[in-house]
């Protein structure tokens, strides 16, 4: 199994055992931006990694340096889209369990 997938599986995993609390909203709030903020983190050093990994493999001589430069906009644009769904991901969150608490409180 690859480490992006492993850890996507961990990840998955973390954030459904978040524990938002209703009477306790702030909590709440701060635990998933903390879990958003570790996620962006893990996924940064592995992007890190691949980054590394591709320009290593990048040959020597007169094409190394536009062989580098495609792979770190290729790197770049893969960043912005995981940053992007990550923080999609999150905000849904976020959303769900304002929703969640909402139609508790209208069902008291």
């Amino acid at each position: 199994m690859s480490v992006g997938i492993a850890l996507l599986l961990a990840l998955m995993a973390t954030s459904a055992q978040l524990d938002l609390d209703c009477a306790r909203p702030a909590r709440a709030r701060a635990l998933i931006d903390y879990a958003l903020l570790s996620e962006i983190e893990q996924v940064e050093d592995i992007h890190r990694d691949e980054l590394d990994k591709a320009l290593a493999r990048c040959p020597a001589g007169a094409q190394r340096e536009a062989c580098r430069a495609e792979r770190r906009r290729e790197a770049d644009l893969d960043w912005d889209r995981k940053v992007g769904e990550i923080k999609a991901r999150y905000q849904k969150i976020h959303s769900d369990f304002e929703q969640g608490c909402r139609a508790s409180i209208v069902g008291l």
